[in-house]
C-alpha cells in the first residue's frame, strides 16, 4: 500500500469530497473505474493514494453505458458521463474527456440484451493498449462461455479429475449441429454467453432437447449441454490478488436457480483442494488478479466445478469492504509499478546505457 495522509479516512466509509484542490506541481493520474453500482464510491477508496513517483490518482467512476472510447495515433479519449470522479467537476447526464491511464473494471462490457452490449468500447482499450485489473485480454476471452470453459478443460486435463473435477459438457456450435442429444438427463443447456442465471435451462428427455433446438435456431447461438447436478450445496471459491474466500451457497427459494429463487451464503474454511481450484483457474488468459470459481456439491457426495467467473464477481454483503481494499492494493500496486520513483526512473536508464 502506498503512501496516505489519513489511512482511517481510507476505511470509515467517509464520502466523496466535494472539490479537491491539488498543490501546485502535483500530477494526476487518470484512474477509469467500470462500475455502474452508485452504493461502491471507489472516489473514497483511492482519495488517499499517493504513487511512487508523488502523483495522485483521480477517479472516474462510470456504467460501460456511459462511456466511449475513441483511439487517435498518439492518443485515447474516453467520452464519460460519471456517476462520481474526485473532484466532483462533472457527474451524469454531463459528458466530459478523459485521457486514461489505468483501469479497473467491475462490470461485464456485455450483458444479456443487445442494449448491453458495449464489446466495443472494449475493443477500443484494447486497441491502445491501456493497462488493467484484471487485464483487457482476459475480460475479452471470458466473454464467450466456451472460450472460459476451454481454459478449465485444460487444467482438467493436467491435474485429472480427482484434483480438478470440471464437469463434462457438450457444445454445439449452431441449432443445425443438435443432432446427438446429451447422454444424461435432466441436462441444463447454456445458450451462448449469458451468465447470472440468464439463457439457461433445465431439460428432462429428447423431446425438451428438440424444443430447445428450435430455441436456438432463433437467433443462430451457440449452446452447451451439462448433466444437471442434484445437489446440496453450491460453492464458491473467491481469490482477490492473495486474499482467498470460501462460501457454501444454501439454496432457499423454489426452482433450481439459486441466482433467482434465493440463497444463503456461509463461510467455509479455505481448504487446499479449494485453494488449488482456485489458484490453478487464475493462470487462465496470461492470468486474473479477481476471480472465482463456482462449484457445486452433489447429494452423491462429489463436488463439479461449473464455471469460472473473472473482474466483476461481487464481493458479499458484510466482507465487501475489506475486499474493496483488497482490489485497491492490486490497483495501487500495478500503478505503482507503472509511475515509479524518479529515482528508479533514473537507475533504470543508466543500467540501459551500460548494456549498450
Amino acid at each position: 500500500m502506498f503512501k496516505s495522509k489519513d489511512k482511517k479516512k481510507k476505511v470509515d466509509g467517509s464520502s466523496s469530497p466535494q472539490t479537491t484542490k491539488l498543490p501546485e506541481g502535483v500530477i494526476e493520474r487518470n484512474l477509469v473505474v467500470f462500475d455502474g453500482r452508485e452504493t461502491t464510491d471507489w472516489v473514497k477508496y483511492f482519495k488517499n493514494t499517493i504513487l511512487p513517483d508523488g502523483s495522485r490518482i483521480r477517479v472516474w467512476q462510470a456504467s460501460w453505458l456511459e462511456v466511449s472510447c475513441t483511439v487517435y495515433p498518439e492518443s485515447t479519449i474516453l467520452s464519460i458521463a460519471p456517476i462520481r470522479e474526485s473532484h466532483a467537476e462533472f457527474k451524469r447526464p454531463q459528458w466530459t474527456g478523459v485521457k486514461p491511464d489505468f483501469l479497473l473494471v467491475r462490470n461485464q462490457p456485455r450483458g444479456p440484451t443487445p442494449g448491453s452490449d458495449r464489446r466495443n468500447v472494449l475493443y477500443g482499450l484494447l486497441m491502445a493498449n491501456i493497462p488493467s485489473v484484471n487485464t483487457l485480454t482476459s475480460m475479452y476471452m471470458m466473454l464467450e462461455r466456451p472460450l472460459m470453459f476451454g481454459e478449465l478443460k485444460k487444467i482438467n486435463k493436467n491435474l485429472g479429475d480427482e484434483l480438478f473435477p470440471l464437469i463434462p459438457a457438450t457444445y454445439y456450435p449452431y441449432h443445425s449441429a443438435m443432432s446427438i442429444s446429451p447422454e444424461v438427463y435432466p441436462s441444463v443447456m447454456k445458450v451462448s454467453h449469458a451468465h447470472a442465471g440468464m439463457g439457461k435451462i433445465k431439460i428432462h428427455d429428447d423431446n425438451g432437447f428438440r424444443d430447445m433446438e428450435t430455441i436456438v435456431a432463433l437467433h443462430n447461438d451457440y449452446c452447451t449441454a451439462e448433466p444437471f447436478v442434484d445437489y446440496d450445496y453450491g460453492l464458491r471459491i473467491q481469490k482477490v490478488g492473495k486474499h482467498y474466500r470460501a462460501f457454501k451457497k444454501v439454496f432457499t427459494g423454489s426452482g433450481w436457480k439459486s441466482q433467482f429463487g434465493g440463497s444463503d451464503l456461509q463461510y467455509l474454511e479455505v481448504t487446499e483442494e479449494y485453494k488449488r481450484w482456485v489458484d490453478e483457474a487464475s493462470k487462465a488468459f496470461g492470468g486474473l488478479d479477481l476471480c472465482a470459481v463456482d462449484a457445486m456439491h452433489g447429494k452423491d457426495g462429489k463436488n463439479y466445478i461449473i464455471e469460472l467467473n473473472d473482474t466483476a464477481i461481487g464481493f458479499t454483503m458484510g466482507v465487501d469492504h475489506e475486499d474493496n481494499l483488497h482490489v485497491v492494493e492490486l490497483v495501487e500496486e500495478r500503478m505503482g509499478a507503472l509511475f515509479p520513483k524518479k529515482e528508479e526512473k533514473k537507475e533504470e536508464k543508466k543500467e540501459e546505457k551500460k548494456e549498450e
